[in-house]
């Protein structure tokens, strides 16, 4: 049963990651930008894009939080996925965020992301969310920084040297 959730903010909609995003997905995942940033050994394939999403649905009915489906409200286009889930390295909790590569420099990451970080914190007990960023991706070090989170230490997770960036739920209340 799909969830009915909707957040919505000044150019943006906010649904649930579900199984009606996969191509979507795929077609971000796949896009050489967006694959560079994110995978070490290439963006995964169908296969393991459906186990992700079944993952995260799950992670949705247990949490009442998760990643999101990103949207433009003018047409309904599918912009980006941001949301909270997991590390698995940490078991903490982490917000994540990737666009399309034609909506970047367009400020719409900040924007989801902060809705999805006051939506997790409103949903959760959490005192804090965590973020990993690779230390040459500036445009997404600019986004955390924007919504608050403040840089920690440098980390290996992974597989891959990361900035670990926190932000706490006392920052955004």
């Amino acid at each position: 049963m799909p969830l009915r959730i909707r957040l919505e903010t000044a150019r943006l909609k906010l649904v649930p990651l579900a199984v009606r995003w996969r191509e979507d997905l795929f077609r971000l995942f796949n896009d050489p930008v967006v694959a560079d940033w994110l995978f070490l050994t290439g963006p995964p394939t169908r296969e393991q894009l459906d186990k992700r999403i079944e993952a995260s649905e799950v992670f949705w009915r247990a949490n009442g939080y998760g990643m999101f489906a990103v949207l433009d409200k003018n047409d309904d286009r599918f912009v980006a996925r941001v949301g909270a889930m997991v590390t698995p390295e940490t078991g903490r909790t982490e917000i994540a965020w990737s666009t399309m590569p034609d909506v970047h420099s367009k400020g719409l990451a900040t924007e989801a992301a902060e809705a999805a970080i006051e939506f997790t914190f409103a949903r959760s007990n959490l005192q804090k969310l965590d973020c990993y960023l690779r230390p040459d991706n500036a445009a997404s070090r600019r986004v955390a920084e924007k919504v608050g989170f403040r840089y920690q230490d440098t980390r290996y997770l992974y597989d891959r040297i990361l900035r670990f960036y926190e932000l706490q739920r006392a920052a955004k209340i």
